[in-house]
């Protein structure tokens, strides 16, 4: 009998204390739930966030990577920024020859040197024939006499000229081209056209020099791009090989950073931002170059065009122009970091 109440008080105390301990289990989430306090957020954090807040650590310390060797990078920095300059200073120097040219680009005039054997009606006839062109704003004749006389008044040959027998000058249509010919670019073919006319002995165009600068303005552009893209180029291998030599000083520390789980992103990150901070520090160091070696020659270039008589002043880059400087700067350092590290992680020694 009193081995029967004692059973009975064992299971009663066994049932208690498993009352109380799922009571014990309910009260901290219970009072978790009942609250006003809130679980922090960054314990459960979004990839997002951690996916930025890895970019951020890499961007920063890539920074400060570089600048721990700064006599060596500063060597990089200096061949990388006039890799860049060198191009820009070029594409600079043939805006301003542009628009030199363009402030240049006046109508002019074409000056015909009839056959002497054309007699007023022969010239008059040639100039009604040219005057319906157009490109021709107005064509004006002037007589051997008319012509002599303003040869005297140009000229100090006043008394050879008066020893002559007989005036040895023809008649002369000085043909008027209209803004619209030179703006058009047809204005040489209709040189070429009115020098073919059979009464014509001799054609001197005023503007002729102008579109020979501009044929050769054009073989200087794509002559610059060529350059330019070699430079690029350099500037490609340049970062490249320098990120290079920087993932074979780290080699171990990238073998412990795969072995504790680290995929290749992840590994390839810090040194893409290397590559970037480089292009892009160099693209500011060649904007300074540029801008300074703009201000240096202003003074010297506005003295040269005051003394012709001209307002020109040396242009520089504008903003829009400094921010593709700039972009190309970044874009090739980026690169150049993503070769050297994807061909670093495809190497052979270095598994996935």
């Amino acid at each position: 009998m009193i081995l029967g109440q004692n059973n009975i008080a064992a299971r009663r105390c066994s049932v208690a204390k498993k009352q109380r301990n799922r009571a014990a289990e309910k009260r901290p989430a219970e009072a978790l739930k009942n609250s006003s306090l809130e679980i922090p957020t960054h314990v459960y954090a979004s990839p997002m966030r951690a996916w930025l807040r890895s970019h951020g650590y890499s961007l920063f310390s890539s920074m400060g990577r570089l600048w721990r060797q700064p006599f060596t990078q500063a060597l990089t920095f200096g061949v990388l920024a006039l890799a860049l300059a060198l191009p820009t200073m070029g594409h600079l120097a043939l805006k301003n020859m542009r628009y030199l040219s363009a402030a240049a680009a006046q109508p002019g005039d074409v000056s015909l040197f009839l056959r002497p054997e054309i007699e007023q009606l022969g010239a008059a006839a040639l100039q009604s024939r040219i005057q319906t062109d157009p490109l021709v704003k107005r064509v004006i004749l002037k007589t051997p006499e008319e012509a002599l006389a303003e040869f005297k008044q140009l000229t100090s040959f006043t008394d050879a000229l008066n020893a002559l027998d007989a005036n040895p000058l023809p008649f002369v249509l000085v043909v008027e081209l209209s803004r619209a010919s030179l703006q058009s670019g047809r204005a040489m073919a209709l040189v070429e056209a009115l020098r073919g006319n059979p009464e014509v002995e001799i054609a001197q165009f005023d503007q002729e020099w102008l579109f020979r600068l501009k044929a050769l303005l054009a073989l200087a552009e794509r002559a610059i791009w060529v350059f330019g893209g070699l430079l690029a180029l350099t500037v490609l291998l340049v970062i490249g090989n320098t990120i290079r030599l920087e993932l074979a000083a780290r080699a171990d520390e990238i073998q412990i950073m795969k072995l504790v789980g680290a995929d290749n992103a992840f590994v390839r990150r810090p040194f893409l931002y290397s590559g970037f901070w480089f292009g892009a520090i160099a693209a500011l160091i060649a904007l300074l170059l540029v801008s300074a070696t703009v201000w240096l020659l202003t003074p010297a270039v506005s003295g040269l065009a005051r003394s012709y008589g001209s307002e020109f002043q040396l242009q520089g880059l504008s903003l829009l122009e400094s921010a593709f400087v700039f972009i190309c700067g970044t874009v090739l350092g980026w690169m150049g970091a993503l070769i050297a590290a994807s061909a670093h992680m495809a190497a052979p020694e270095n598994p996935q």
